[in-house]
């Protein structure tokens, strides 16, 4: 047996548009008639905890049937299950470790962009090589989510550390690892949907050492693209009256690190992705270009026909609505691959 895309590499036609409705439907619902207030203090990090568990439950609570909608059941479990930790972590940052109320908001995000990462960490980068001695993957992700604690900790609340929360909080420092950690897990995506055939062809001593020698990648790559964005932000970009300060600039480059999610995904996952290409350096490279094209393309589309229409309010420039954006269209596709399994875009055939 085989799967075949319904209606080929046209297949991402009717899937944009599915998630592109539903999401800006549950987007126009989230600002307009719940308030700006709700959005921003409930709808942004319940996404977050959303796609965190999402991820979770893809690498390690799969759902053994095939394509059916019974997946559905799946996108509770991640609705349900962000509600209940958006409380439990909000509880131990302030309850227990001692966060400002003020500073609980930054302490989600760091904590939801940690999670993003390390919870497909392993399964990616090192073929599950790091956890292989836990017998239960149930326990493999209590597991991480006791690594993204200490890192949590160490990262933004730590005094003298790197956000130091704790005594005295440095915007600049926690946007830049922020918007530039984002970069990093654009290099995450991309090693498990478009370079996953080039790299299944090096010849690594060892799953370590191919988890070693990627993450290194996805580090210096997505370190360097965040610098270069922030570079385009401070010195290209026209400013407006009131110019962003360091921190603003470095949460625009934040935004910028979600406009990959969109064409990864649908392009990943919802056309021939360029199979039709023999030779498989050539056709990675080929992917990358078209992704890297379409990245320019959406971040023109929305900065200048999406953003000025006003449909999800006035905003600042550098700080649009185009974060929540990304994330609440790529994460409907998304989501639908991995608990429904492209249920109704694909037919599977006898070949």
């Amino acid at each position: 047996m085989a799967v075949e895309l319904k209606w080929g590499s046209y297949t991402w036609i009717p899937v944009l548009g599915m998630s592109g409705a539903i999401g800006t439907a549950i987007l126009l619902l989230s600002w307009h008639w719940m308030g700006p207030h709700w959005h921003e203090h409930w709808y942004v990090p319940l996404l977050g905890y959303y796609v965190v568990l999402s991820i979770c439950q893809d690498h390690f609570f799969e759902p053994e049937w095939g394509p059916s909608l019974k997946g559905l059941s799946r996108q509770w479990v991640s609705i349900s299950g962000a509600v209940l930790l958006y409380h439990v972590n909000g509880f131990i940052m302030n309850g227990i470790v001692g966060i400002p109320g003020s500073l609980l908001m930054p302490g989600h995000f760091i904590f939801i962009v940690l999670g993003f990462f390390f919870f497909g960490w392993d399964d990616i980068f090192f073929n599950g090589a790091l956890t292989k001695w836990i017998p239960i993957d149930a326990l493999k992700a209590f597991f991480w989510y006791g690594v993204i604690w200490v890192l949590w900790y160490v990262l933004f609340a730590m005094p003298g550390g790197l956000s130091s929360a704790l005594t005295d909080f440095h915007a600049t420092r926690y946007f830049w690892f922020l918007a530039s950690f984002q970069w990093v897990i654009m290099m995450e995506l991309m090693t498990a949907i478009n370079w996953k055939d080039f790299i299944d062809e090096i010849d690594f001593p060892n799953d370590y050492v191919r988890g070693g020698s990627l993450m290194a990648f996805a580090l210096v790559a997505g370190f360097s693209i965040a610098t270069f964005c922030h570079f385009i932000v401070a010195t290209v970009v026209p400013m407006t009256p009131m110019s962003p300060t360091p921190a603003q600039q470095w949460h625009h480059v934040l935004y910028m690190g979600t406009y990959p999610l969109i064409p990864i995904i649908i392009f990943g996952l919802y056309t021939n992705h360029l199979n039709s290409i023999a030779d498989v350096k050539k056709r990675v490279g080929a992917r990358t270009g078209a992704l890297m094209s379409m990245v320019v393309v959406q971040y023109l589309i929305f900065r200048f026909i999406i953003a000025p229409s006003h449909i999800f309010g006035d905003h600042p420039w550098y700080h649009h609505f185009d974060l929540v954006f990304n994330f609440t269209i790529s994460i409907i596709a998304l989501t639908h691959h991995w608990f429904s399994k492209r249920w109704g875009f694909i037919e599977i055939t006898d070949d």
